[in-house]
């Protein structure tokens, strides 16, 4: 790139670009896990669930670990634990470069949030980060209903309402091509990646309609490429 982008506005996603992803399933299976112990006095399940998610599964987890602690995964059961999993309070952090990002653009530029997931879920993330007091507009887009998540343009909109200007003079950086910058290429905005070896999406590719502009490995190579304007 041959000069900075002159900008004002800097939107973040949330999941594995601000703090890593892993850090919330992991803690929620430890809730899911204690609340079976609990209530039904069967120990183990976050221990499985883990070995489950770490050997690459994906889908039906909990089915999954309930079935090699010898249970039934009834239906009833397993949307108790998701349940217990979507709606605690997790033990999550920000990625260091993250918080470094996050002080230096606060001080140079305004601050937004998009970030798709069921409400409370999201919106325990965002306060278990301290993410209200550093970033003043917060696009939760299941707030607007399940038709405004990404790839939907409808939360950048909300963003550009919020801050006002050109949207020349917006960026958004996200991780998951297949959804973070579709909509806002579609309204202007520029588009950064960023590519983190244990990011769930740190092999997917792009088609020229999903690809951010600019891919980086560290927040913190933003404070290169993006000058206030």
């Amino acid at each position: 790139m041959a000069e900075p982008w002159r900008l004002r506005v800097i939107v973040f996603d949330l999941d594995d670009t601000l703090y890593p992803e892993r850090q919330f399933v992991l803690s929620g299976f430890a809730a899911a896990g204690a609340w079976l112990r609990e209530q039904r006095g069967i120990p183990g399940f976050a221990e499985e669930a883990e070995r489950v998610f770490l050997g690459g599964q994906r889908k039906k987890v909990f089915d999954t670990a309930l079935e090699s602690l010898g249970l039934v995964p009834d239906s009833a059961l397993v949307q108790a634990l998701v349940g217990v999993y979507r709606t605690h309070a997790p033990s999550i952090q920000l990625f260091p470069d993250a918080d470094e990002v996050l002080e230096w653009a606060g001080r140079e530029f305004k601050l937004g949030l998009i970030t798709d997931g069921w409400l409370e879920t999201q919106r325990n993330k965002v306060a278990a980060l301290g993410l209200e007091r550093r970033i003043s507009c917060r696009v939760l887009s299941d707030e607007l209903g399940a038709a405004s998540w990404k790839p939907s343009p409808e939360p950048y909109r909300k963003v550009m309402a919020f801050y006002g200007g050109e949207p020349e003079g917006f960026v958004y950086v996200g991780d998951n091509p297949a959804k973070d910058f579709v909509g806002a290429r579609a309204l202007g905005w520029r588009t950064v990646r960023v590519r983190r070896l244990e990011g769930e999406h740190f092999s997917m590719g792009a088609t020229p309609e999903s690809r951010a502009e600019y891919d980086i490995a560290d927040l913190r190579e933003l404070t290169r490429i993006i000058v206030p304007s």
